[in-house]
């Protein structure tokens, strides 16, 4: 989809966002628990986003969502950033549970500095992969889709968290994590915000929120997850 002043797409050096297929917003903050609930127009929402983005202070609570976009709603900001090992648990338990509710969930991070990428495809509350380039040790389910085509393309006729890491073909795909961006396996899965617009005519339906945050912080482990419960922001 194309972009105007008035609508540019979402960018940032590093990317966070939760796609819930959903067209209704409201269910999704409700479900989220968000509170300071502001309205503002696309394009400060993107500069937001990025800025957010670049800030780097935890915890973090400031996201963005979206209008539809195609179908799906998304959340974007730190909060869900996969890579983040002191709330990978958190976020990948949550985003089973939302998958239960509303059918499909799915968490991305996107670093245009080459730092990673992450993903985790949820459905129906059952978490089908998790892949976080730079703690392959936390993989779950199967490669499916995007990232088995390219895996194949690469020789990797199994999962890439269990090659030799000294191996040539774990060094061939870790250069560039086998051009298979999260950005990549958005675009099959659910939205790439990077290159989708929002909906014609829901461009002034952005809302910037406050997430709760965690109660207790469990380590990041192979199995990766745990009870999401809440604290509100004081």
């Amino acid at each position: 989809m194309g972009t105007s002043d008035s609508a540019p797409l979402i960018r940032a050096c590093w990317l966070s966002w939760l796609a819930v297929e959903t067209v209704d917003q409201a269910e999704v903050v409700k479900a989220l628990g968000l509170t300071e609930v502001q309205e503002t127009s696309w394009a400060e929402g993107v500069a937001l986003i990025d800025e957010v983005a670049h800030d780097g202070e935890e915890p973090f609570s400031t996201v963005v969502v979206t209008p539809p976009i195609q179908g799906w709603t998304l959340v974007v900001g730190p909060y869900f950033g996969l890579p983040h090992t002191q709330q990978t648990a958190h976020v990948t338990s949550l985003c089973r549970d939302l998958s239960a509710v509303f059918g499909k969930a799915q968490l991305f991070f996107h670093s245009e500095q080459n730092d990673g990428e992450a993903w985790l495809i949820a459905e129906g509350g059952r978490i089908l992969r998790r892949w976080i380039s730079e703690y392959p040790e936390l993989a779950m389910g199967e490669p499916f889709g995007v990232e088995r085509r390219l895996l194949d393309a690469y020789g990797i006729t199994g999962k890439p968290e269990d090659l030799d890491p000294d191996s040539d073909l774990a060094g061939d795909w870790a250069a560039t994590w086998g051009d298979c961006w999260a950005t990549t396996v958005a675009e099959e899965s659910s939205i790439d915000p990077t290159s989708a617009a929002a909906d014609t005519g829901s461009i002034s339906s952005m809302l910037v929120a406050a997430a709760p945050t965690w109660v207790g912080v469990p380590p990041a482990t192979e199995e990766g997850v745990a009870d999401h419960r809440f604290r509100s922001p004081v």
